[in-house]
């Protein structure tokens, strides 16, 4: 473990300070070892990456569970199709003009810290190997569960980045150690979205900026329907939720194959359905079930879509005044806000 990351650790219970007890270093790298502080807390260092989960069950042990599976399904979104429609989705929510406009504004900072980065998918969209030519910052990859070391194989080789096992309600940094936070759908997978938003903003310097996005709330119906099969399938193991999954995402894609377009004569402002000529699919996946089918994506891929938002025990959706009431509590700023259909996208500033 390199002094640089270390210096931004701390004790997540207490806030103390870490000593490093290392057991084998390789090229300045704690492979094996522990973290301590002086009130008696240690955690482990496995793989090169400190450990401040443990595997005790709690309520977010399943969201874990969940997290960790998906993100092994390497094959599931590293085609060049997934990664350059993702690209550009979040280029286009966060309001960066071009990728280099991400990649420069990212290497500009001091120290960003990716709060959920998962598999490392969405900061694998805009990095590269020369990513740090223009300055020297440091990314801090953070996830909760086994995604960590996912994310760590599939960024390897680019310097500059950390990975830390940790839970982003209980963050194991400094206040105010990062110029930059960023968590892309994170957040509402936690037991509560204020709370995590609020966690992320702790550890962001005055004048950093934090982006994220989390799910809108949608009409009645699809909220009740994503309930029902949530609670179905977030008790069932990550495998059998998978396969259980497939039928419907084989739906998606036959109501897909219809090409239907549907003219809703008038809004219904009950379910939240505007009035107007809408496709049958996505009729169906915005007002009465998810069921997401993109044409260029293969079955296994929109499963990955489908598996992401209902296998997890927890996927609140807000409200856009509910996010502003938050930020506003927390002194955030927002800059930007980018608001569709399936959630807020936001970059604001503290202070």
């Amino acid at each position: 473990m390199r002094s640089s990351l270390l210096d931004q650790l701390v004790d997540p219970a207490t806030k103390e300070r870490l000593e490093l007890t290392a057991a084998w270093e390789e090229s300045d790298e704690v492979i094996e070892g522990s973290l301590r502080s002086s009130a008696g807390g240690e955690y482990p260092i496995l793989r090169g990456i400190p450990r401040f989960v443990d595997d005790r069950g709690d309520d977010q042990s399943q969201t874990s569970d969940s997290f960790g599976f998906k993100w092994e399904q390497r094959h599931t979104y590293e085609s060049p199709k997934v990664l350059n429609w993702s690209r550009q989705w979040v280029l286009d929510r966060y309001g960066f003009g071009t990728l280099d406009e991400m990649r420069s504004f990212f290497a500009g900072q001091e120290r960003i810290l990716d709060a959920g980065c998962g598999g490392g998918f969405t900061t694998s969209l805009w990095i590269e190997p020369s990513w740090q030519d223009d300055g020297s910052a440091e990314w801090i990859g953070v996830d909760i569960s086994t995604a960590i070391d996912v994310a760590r194989d599939r960024l390897a080789g680019i310097d500059g980045l950390h990975f830390v096992q940790a839970d982003v309600l209980n963050l194991p940094f400094r206040e105010q150690a990062f110029t930059a936070v960023f968590s892309e759908g994170v957040l509402h997978h936690t037991p509560s979205t204020q709370a995590a938003l609020a966690s992320a903003a702790s550890v962001l310097a005055e004048g950093g900026e934090l982006l994220f996005y989390v799910y809108r709330r949608k009409g009645p119906i699809r909220e009740y329907s994503d309930d029902f099969v949530r609670e179905a399938l977030s008790s069932l193991g990550p495998e059998d939720a998978w396969k259980a999954l497939e039928p419907l995402t084989a739906l998606g894609g036959a109501l897909g194959e219809l090409d239907v377009i549907v003219d809703v004569p008038e809004e219904i402002p009950l379910l939240g359905i505007p009035a107007g000529p809408q496709n049958l699919q996505r009729l169906v996946y915005w007002h009465f079930l998810k069921l997401y089918w993109n044409e260029d994506f293969s079955a296994e891929e929109n499963n990955l879509v489908n598996f992401d938002w209902y296998h997890p025990r927890y996927a609140h959706r807000q409200t856009e005044e509910e996010l502003r009431e938050w930020c506003a509590d927390l002194d955030l700023a927002i800059m930007h806000l980018d608001s569709q259909e399936s959630g807020f996208t936001v970059r604001a500033r503290k202070g």
